[in-house]
């Protein structure tokens, strides 16, 4: 085993310890007399999912560079990748937004069949992942399973913090009881979409540098800056709006990077062309001067 492997390892042990957190959760939204540690469990599931998905951003890099058994990597990868980004965040919204059976089964039963439907849709894309290179594929065919992740992450941190944030939403829906964010009812949606950008051909670019890289360092930084303002307490006031606005602005980002996405592909693969075709022009045109030269000296 190499370094990288143990990272792997380490993210799917990261994404474990977020399903022991929201266990803890769970129990406590469930008790009418619940802990007031409920939502810091809450949050810290949310974090050790952006650990695995910060984990899996730097094995990568490690493991093209010392990886000792590259098979051994790929396959440790798919099963860690399979419980941090795909059956974390499923539980997690589920969990998070199913009020434990207070809702009528008109929510409950969708919202179970959308977040099986993040699970599948994930392992499918882990899937096709193993096949396709680097080399072959300079882009990424569908919305990886860390982006994945993070959608979900930042858009439950955004319905859950919204009634704090901004108050009384205008569109919310009063179906069965229990206490509930009024955008609850995003989550089907965003998990429906969030499946079929995973299995989708849609081409989105692998930000290694420039700009895109930029906009993903910020986008890690707002979901762990946010998470981080929740688990100290700040659940209300000031703490509630700056948390709001850090999850938009990494809301915001993952939703440019899926609408931009193919456009970026395409302009990049043709400066790619454009590189190829004019290294092949300085190749022939000094060939052509080379056997030149050599034919008027015969």
């Amino acid at each position: 085993m190499g370094i990288a492997d143990w990272i792997t390892l380490g993210n799917g042990l990261f994404g474990t310890l977020s399903l022991l957190f929201m266990m803890l959760a769970f129990d406590g939204f469930a008790s009418p007399d619940g802990s007031h540690l409920t939502e810091v469990y809450i949050w810290l599931a949310m974090l050790f999912i952006l650990l695995s998905a910060l984990g899996d951003v730097i094995d990568g890099p490690i493991a093209r560079r010392y990886s000792k058994n590259r098979y051994l990597g790929s396959y440790l990868d798919l099963m860690s990748d399979s419980v941090s980004f795909g059956i974390a965040p499923a539980l997690l919204v589920f969990g998070m937004f199913s009020r434990w059976g207070e809702a009528t089964p008109y929510w409950t039963i969708p919202l179970g069949f959308a977040c099986c439907w993040v699970v599948i849709s994930a392992m499918l894309r882990l899937a096709r992942f193993q096949h396709e290179s680097d080399d072959a594929y300079p882009w990424f065919h569908g919305l990886a399973s860390p982006g994945n992740a993070l959608l979900l992450v930042s858009l439950s941190g955004l319905v859950w913090i919204q009634p704090e944030a901004i108050g009384p939403a205008p569109f919310e829906w009063q179906f069965g009881i229990g206490d509930h964010p009024a955008l609850d009812w995003l989550l089907f949606p965003g998990c429906m979409l969030s499946g079929m950008l995973m299995i989708s051909d849609r081409r989105l670019p692998k930000h290694k540098g420039g700009l895109g890289l930029k906009l993903t360092i910020l986008m890690f930084v707002s979901i762990f800056s946010a998470v981080c303002i929740q688990i100290a307490g700040h659940s209300t006031g000031l703490g509630a709006d700056t948390s709001f606005t850090l999850f938009a602005i990494s809301f915001g980002i993952i939703v440019i990077h899926i609408v931009t996405g193919p456009k970026l592909c395409e302009i990049d693969w043709n400066s790619t062309d454009d590189q190829i075709e004019g290294a092949m022009t300085m190749i022939l045109d000094t060939a052509d001067s080379v056997f030149g030269a050599n034919h008027e000296s015969e």
